[in-house]
């Protein structure tokens, strides 16, 4: 499908057909991803005015990566993948067009946005794992890195264009289009992904545990026991308590800080976006990334750095170049996240791997909570600026008891 794209070096893992697919259709979900937070974070903002609620609506969001995240990537070393993929979307698609429905009955409230954003959240925290871990299924070890790479590309390019998207569509017709849109997208995706064969999980002792509990508490244990990937899981907990949540605060920043509309918001919040998307497309080029552990911890800083300068912008002309560091910075740090993770543990483990690496990213709806939740008192751009300068602190002590991350490598 994608075979001429997969003659240029940067796209080389496209080579492989099934991956080729599985990339394609990952486009649609991201952009689904960005494009329903902006529009949601929009609409509980308008309703209620608070900074907290808003942050709230990424809680909602993301909650359910710390617990069914987990659960899923144990039930993607023993169940097959694609089964799982395919109930993940089946799930997006009803919850939104459920909640078309009620835009268009004008029945929205609050407390549906957050039940809409907690049930899309759960199918993500389903997809997160399993995907990235049927990646190394279907591919062989040299193309791994590539792949894993362009897929943080996919990820981040659609959070700049689904921003964008959404911005626009709030801008010029409000949510009930924004919402349609995304049902066609969940739609598309859905048809796309049945197209895939499935792949058995490998037999092992693992697999044929009879209790998940016990598959849970053996993937974190082995995680926590392992130096490189134990540095990601506690790398990943801060940027995501810390930092990473200053996305859902862009709408607070756009209307009070700012003094922009729905329009300009989106423009603004895809910004780190195009940040990501150029530096993924650097990194994925690169034919010999050998020094993953480097881009990693490099990538975090420079994340850390970003959000920082963000938070301290005095107007959206400032904010764009810093929004810009920051998708940088994010760009290594997610796609080594992953990376990382897949080639390190052992082939039995890599689902309950990625399965800690979701835990970790499931505190993000504490931090944003909490970042929302002191917001309310101290302001947005404050807080911000604290909570990225304590975590880039906190990730250098990781750092530096950790030197096997830095060390990490293909």
């Amino acid at each position: 499908m994608l075979q001429s794209l997969a003659k240029i070096p940067t796209f080389r893992s496209l080579e492989h057909k099934e991956w080729d697919v599985l990339w394609m259709v990952g486009h649609l979900w991201h952009l689904a991803f960005w494009m329903d937070l902006i529009v949601l974070g929009w609409l509980v903002f308008e309703i209620s005015d608070s900074a907290f609620q808003v942050a709230l609506v990424g809680t909602f969001r993301l909650i359910p990566m710390g617990v069914i995240g987990v659960l899923a990537g144990s039930l993607g070393d023993r169940l097959p993948k694609k089964k799982l993929l395919v109930i993940a979307q089946i799930m997006n698609l009803s919850v939104t067009i459920a909640f078309t429905a009620i835009l268009i009955l004008d029945l929205e409230r609050v407390w549906i946005i957050y039940l809409s954003a907690l049930l899309t959240g759960s199918a993500w925290a389903i997809d997160f794992p399993i995907r990235r871990a049927f990646v190394r299924d279907i591919l062989p070890a040299g193309a791994v890195v590539n792949a894993m790479v362009i897929d943080a590309a996919s990820l981040m390019g659609m959070a700049m264009v689904g921003r964008w998207v959404g911005g626009g569509f709030l801008a010029i017709s409000g949510p009930t289009l924004a919402y349609s849109f995304l049902v066609a997208c969940y739609i598309v995706g859905l048809l796309v992904v049945l197209r895939i064969p499935g792949h058995p999980p490998e037999a092992t002792e693992q697999t044929e545990s009879p209790s998940v509990l016990n598959d849970i508490a053996a993937g974190l244990a082995y995680v926590w026991k392992h130096p490189t990937l134990r540095g990601i899981f506690l790398v990943t907990v801060v940027i995501n308590f810390c930092i990473a949540p200053y996305f859902q605060l862009t709408p607070v920043f756009a209307k009070d800080v700012f003094d922009v509309g729905p329009g300009m918001l989106g423009l603004i919040s895809g910004m780190d976006g195009l940040g990501a998307l150029i530096a993924t497309i650097i990194l994925a080029s690169l034919v010999a990334l050998a020094r993953l552990g480097l881009v990693f911890v490099g990538g975090s800083m420079v994340f850390g750095t970003g959000v920082l300068f963000f938070s301290q912008s005095p107007s959206y002309q400032f904010a764009i170049p810093a929004l810009i560091i920051v998708g940088a910075g994010t760009a290594g740090f997610a796609a080594m996240q992953t990376t990382i993770t897949v080639a390190v543990a052992e082939p039995q483990m890599r689902g309950r791997a990625m399965g800690a690496v979701a835990l970790g990213i499931g505190v993000i709806p504490l931090g944003m909570a909490f970042v929302g939740g002191i917001s309310e008192w101290l302001g947005a751009p404050q807080t911000l600026g604290l909570t990225s300068f304590i975590g880039m602190i906190v990730i250098g002590i990781i750092v530096l008891l950790h030197p096997d991350l830095r060390r990490a490598r293909q």
